[in-house]
């Protein structure tokens, strides 16, 4: 064609044509964010400023609007979650001013690759956002689905930066989870070293994942090992919390206690980031990534770092990585289909998909049946109880506390 919201609506779509002075210029989009209650602290000079989001909303807001960049820009009173594209010009004005700002004091942003390494740059512009941006104050800058969560420690889980995320999984012993949406992880995924793939839930948005831990990862014995759980999610916003979230209700449950819960600091964009120098360095190749396919972020870019398809075509099966929606109004559920395909009218179960849609036309009610792939999809995660968890909802609520 990054996560920057943790939850893409599936109206956003999922390919764009650039239209703005990027197309000479060249353009970049950002992906940051930070908790404040997470390390590094902010110098206590500014501790009382936290309590005003809409003031830090404001200094985006105007920002956005000076340098004509789009984006989806979230403040909440524990910290900030920001992903904002546009010409290469008018990013350098972007982390220029938030290097300045004192939402960013406390930060290590001296050098040029300090700032990479925080703002974590990938190829895009404005237009990857329909050139606007969304920059609003919201109750939480990530949902998890778990009301007034907060971590009860931020140092029980173990930010690992790429090089020796990549040594952990070379060991090839360890639980492998990826945090992200199902449609994330189908065009990419880490394996570990062994060959092994990441455990990739079927959810369909960040809140089920607490749900996913007290159905399938609580009371499990591979996940209570001493040698711990490894975690990833594309920008590492999603495991701040998910991570912690998951081992504290491990340590609950009775887990082993002492055993480690591993983060990929940066996420999948900062593991390409990082295996692209060691590549162009020469200390590895393409080969060495425990990371394969493509990463799926929220925006119209659709995916960025591009490998060899670990996907196929919803309808026709042969390799494919290419993003597409399911054609049907109501639905737009993101698929995996290939442009013949797609030209044939994608949908993402054969006719049942527009027999709810039938069923839908001439009636008030605003709520839609599931389609056949969807109630499968979420059968496979809570049975045939549905979503409702039935005893696991009651072990969530015991687990949050």
């Amino acid at each position: 064609m990054t996560e920057s919201i943790a939850n893409q609506d599936n109206s956003d779509p999922v390919a764009y044509t650039c239209t703005c002075p990027a197309q000479t210029e060249g353009g970049q989009v950002l992906l940051f964010y930070r908790y404040w209650a997470n390390t590094p602290a902010l110098p206590p000079e500014h501790a009382s400023k936290i309590h005003n989001p809409q003031a830090l909303t404001d200094f985006h807001r105007q920002l956005v609007s000076e340098l004509q960049t789009g984006g989806k820009i979230r403040i909440a009173i524990e910290g900030f979650n920001i992903t904002v594209g546009g010409t290469r010009s008018a990013i350098e004005g972007y982390i220029e001013a938030c290097c300045a700002h004192w939402s960013f004091a406390g930060i290590d942003l001296i050098t040029p690759s300090a700032r990479d390494a925080y703002f974590k740059p990938t190829p895009g512009c404005a237009c990857a956002f329909n050139g606007k941006a969304s920059v609003r104050v919201t109750a939480e800058i990530t949902p998890l689905g778990v009301t007034n969560y907060a971590p009860s420690s931020w140092s029980n889980v173990i930010s690992l930066p790429p090089a020796e995320f990549h040594d952990l999984l070379k060991k090839g012993d360890i639980p492998l989870i990826d945090v992200r949406n199902h449609y994330e992880s189908r065009i990419g995924y880490f394996v570990t070293g062994d060959g092994t793939v990441a455990v990739r839930p079927a959810v369909r948005r960040f809140s089920q994942w607490p749900g996913y831990v007290v159905r399938h990862v609580l009371g499990n014995d591979v996940y209570k090992k001493p040698h711990g759980v490894a975690t990833y999610c594309t920008g590492g916003i999603r495991c701040e919390k998910g991570a912690r979230w998951m081992q504290e209700a491990l340590v609950r449950e009775g887990g082993c206690s002492d055993a480690p819960v591993y983060t990929l600091h940066g996420g999948i964009v900062a593991y390409q980031a990082w295996m692209q120098e060691e590549i162009s360095a020469g200390r590895n190749i393409p080969e060495d990534s425990f990371f394969k396919g493509s990463n799926y972020v929220f925006d119209a870019r659709g995916a960025i770092g591009a490998q060899e398809a670990v996907s196929a075509c919803h309808s026709c099966g042969k390799p494919e990585a290419r993003l597409g929606k399911c054609e049907v109004p109501g639905c737009h559920l993101v698929l995996i289909v290939c442009e013949l395909c797609e030209r044939r009218g994608g949908i993402c179960c054969c006719e049942d998909c527009r027999q709810v849609n039938l069923e839908q036309q001439g009636t008030a009610s605003k709520s839609r049946r599931m389609c056949r792939c969807e109630n499968d999809r979420e059968r496979s995660l809570w049975g045939d109880g549905g979503a409702g968890l039935g005893k696991g909802k009651r072990r969530l609520k015991t687990a949050a506390r």
